[in-house]
C-alpha cells in the first residue's frame, strides 16, 4: 500500500481539498492504484469499454447509462447497475460513523472494478468515476466538448502520467494519458484513461479548494503540472477551510 498511500498524500495536497469532501482528482489516483500493485498500469484494456462521451449513446454528458448526478437517486443508479447485464456490483462498503456519503463499484463483466458511483447525501447520486480502456483518443473529444476550462497534471510513475481536463460546464473532467510525462504531450492522439460525472455543486467546492490551470492548449505535459498555476481558489490557504492535513 506504500505507493497507493504516497499518491493519495500527493495528490490530495496537489488540490488542496477537503478530506471529508468528494476528492474528484483523489477518487481517480485511489481506483487506479487500490490493486496495491507495482506494476501500475493506466492503459488497461479491463476497463470499461465505453465511447458514449463520442456517441451520447443512450445520453450524452452529465447523463451516463441514464445516470444523471444530482438528479438520480443512489438506489435508482444501483437498480440501472445491476439489471444490465454488461455489469456487476462490487463492493458497498458501510457509511462511516456521523456520515451519510455512500458509494458502491461496479465492474465490466468478470474484469476488475472500474467505476464508482458517489452520493453525498445518501439519496442522490452526486458524482461518479468511470476508469476506462483506451477506446477513445482526445481529439475527438475535444471536438465534441471544445476546450476545457482548466487543466491539472499528475505523474504517476517515470513512465506514466495524466492530465486532468475540467469542463464547468457540462460539469465533467476527462483524463487524458500521458506517457513519460518528462518528455511527453497533450495531443489530440492522447487515450482518454477516464471520466468523472459530477453535480455543478462539487465542480464549485472543487473551484473554491484548487490549484489549476487554464486551457493552454495541446502542449507539454509540464505545462500542466509544473510552475505557477493560473487559478488558485480563493480558499487555498485557509487551513479551516480547505484543510490539507
Amino acid at each position: 500500500m506504500m505507493l497507493a498511500t504516497y499518491q493519495y498524500d500527493k495528490l490530495r495536497k496537489r488540490i488542496r481539498m477537503e478530506r471529508g469532501c468528494l476528492l474528484t482528482f483523489v477518487m481517480l489516483a485511489s481506483l487506479l492504484l487500490a490493486a496495491c500493485s507495482p506494476d501500475i498500469n493506466l492503459l488497461n484494456d479491463d476497463m470499461l469499454s465505453d465511447t458514449s462521451l463520442l456517441t451520447g449513446d443512450p445520453c450524452e454528458a452529465p447523463c451516463w447509462n441514464g445516470i444523471v448526478p444530482g438528479e438520480t437517486l443512489y438506489r435508482d443508479a444501483k437498480l440501472i447497475i445491476e439489471s444490465d447485464e454488461r455489469y456487476a456490483l462490487g463492493d458497498e462498503p458501510d457509511p462511516e460513523e456521523g456520515s451519510v456519503v455512500r458509494r458502491f463499484a461496479f465492474s465490466e463483466g468478470d474484469s476488475p472494478a472500474c467505476c464508482q458511483v458517489l452520493s453525498r447525501d445518501g439519496e442522490t447520486v452526486s458524482s461518479f468515476l468511470l476508469q476506462t480502456a483506451p477506446v477513445m483518443n482526445y481529439g475527438p473529444v475535444f471536438d465534441v466538448y471544445g476546450e476545457p476550462d482548466f487543466a491539472a497534471g499528475e505523474q504517476v510513475s517515470e513512465e506514466q502520467g495524466y492530465v486532468a481536463l475540467i469542463y464547468s460546464d457540462v460539469p465533467l473532467i476527462v483524463y487524458a494519458y500521458i506517457a513519460t510525462p518528462a518528455s511527453g504531450e497533450l495531443s489530440v492522439s492522447s487515450p482518454i484513461i477516464g471520466a468523472m460525472y459530477l453535480v455543478a455543486d462539487e465542480v464549485d467546492e472543487l473551484m473554491v479548494c484548487a490549484n489549476l490551470y487554464h486551457w493552454r492548449g495541446f502542449t507539454s505535459f509540464s505545462a500542466y503540472a509544473e510552475g505557477e498555476f493560473d487559478y488558485v481558489g480563493e480558499g487555498v490557504g485557509d487551513d479551516e477551510l480547505c484543510p490539507t492535513g
